[in-house]
């Protein structure tokens, strides 16, 4: 399942969905919106995330089917949430299910670092509660996501 919503979720619910009695294991990713900027000493007052939406879906279909191929899978739930995002508010949830943990984390840790790099989303933090800061993307993502690329292929 995948979901770009402006609205926020439910992480119980979210779970009965993919919940079943063949997995033996399941990984969560959450991502929350913190109000320190890692570059600096600012504060900001949230977040605003924008995507190209049709773009964005088929490339985490993309991102969610290598997954589910390559660690043997049950489910792949991935949720983004697009707008103005408070702090302390949910970003992103990822959760991984298959019949053991060791698939399950590597999987999630797989889908999140290739969310951050390869999918058209847009981030700005709220300075003021304006759009001021585009959130540009870290060389160590980059540099992690590399890594996938000898493991994946």
């Amino acid at each position: 399942m995948i979901k770009i919503t402006n609205e926020s979720f439910d992480l119980e619910t979210e779970f009965k969905r993919i919940s079943s009695d063949t997995n033996g294991a399941y990984s969560f990713f959450l991502g929350t919106v913190r109000s320190d900027l890692s570059s600096s000493n600012r504060k900001i007052q949230g977040i605003y995330l924008e995507c190209y939406e049709e773009l964005a879906l088929s490339q985490l279909s993309r991102i969610r089917e290598r997954a589910l191929k390559k660690w043997k899978l049950n489910e792949c739930l991935i949720i983004h949430r697009i707008g103005k995002i408070d702090l302390g508010e949910k970003i992103v949830l990822v959760i991984t299910s298959a019949s053991h943990r060791s698939s399950t984390i590597q999987a999630c840790e797989f889908v999140i670092d290739n969310l951050k790099i390869d999918v058209a989303f847009w981030k700005f933090h709220l300075l003021n509660n304006e759009k001021e800061e585009m959130v540009f993307q870290k060389k160590s993502d980059n540099e992690k996501m590399l890594k996938w690329k000898d493991i994946i292929n």
